[in-house]
């Protein structure tokens, strides 16, 4: 072997052993808002359940147009219909959730999911956190971390 295949055969050894092993652990790195959701997640885990029977909702845009939008700098944000404005959770039902009507019009109510209030907070907290993963909110020039009606991650 000649000293240029000895060092190709070196440099191959060094990226399959040290440096592909490196760069895949850093890429699946928790990020923060990981990290952050993980945290909330064992909270209300660890908390004593309080309603045995919640829902765990999505208000859904039902005509295109412009939308309310906290996270956006200009404070609007054009939805399509089916586009998730907002994630919640109730142990009201809709009518007790929102008894003067929803927050902004052009809504529906859609329950995601039933079980107890741990479980739909649990299942909001999951919803909310992985919105910017959405196709809706990955087509856009803004980016979101949460949906346009969620002030917080809550």
């Amino acid at each position: 072997m000649t000293k240029v295949s000895n060092l190709v055969v070196i440099m191959k050894t060094i990226a399959l052993f040290f440096v592909i092993p490196l760069v895949s652990i850093l890429w699946f790195l928790p990020n923060e808002r990981v990290l952050k959701r993980d945290k909330e997640i064992e909270h209300i885990l660890s908390k004593e359940c309080q309603n045995d029977f919640c829902v765990q909702y999505a208000l859904v845009a039902t005509e295109e147009g412009y939308f309310h939008c906290y996270g956006c700098a200009e404070g609007q944000i054009y939805l399509y219909p089916g586009e998730i404005w907002k994630y919640g959770k109730t142990c009201k039902g809709e009518s007790g959730r929102y008894p003067n009507g929803f927050p902004v019009p052009n809504l529906k109510f859609v329950i995601q999911f039933e079980g107890t209030e741990s479980e739909c907070l649990v299942e909001e907290k999951r919803k909310i956190y992985a919105y910017e993963s959405l196709p809706e909110c990955q087509k856009r020039n803004i980016k979101l971390p949460r949906p346009p009606g969620n002030k917080i991650d809550r």
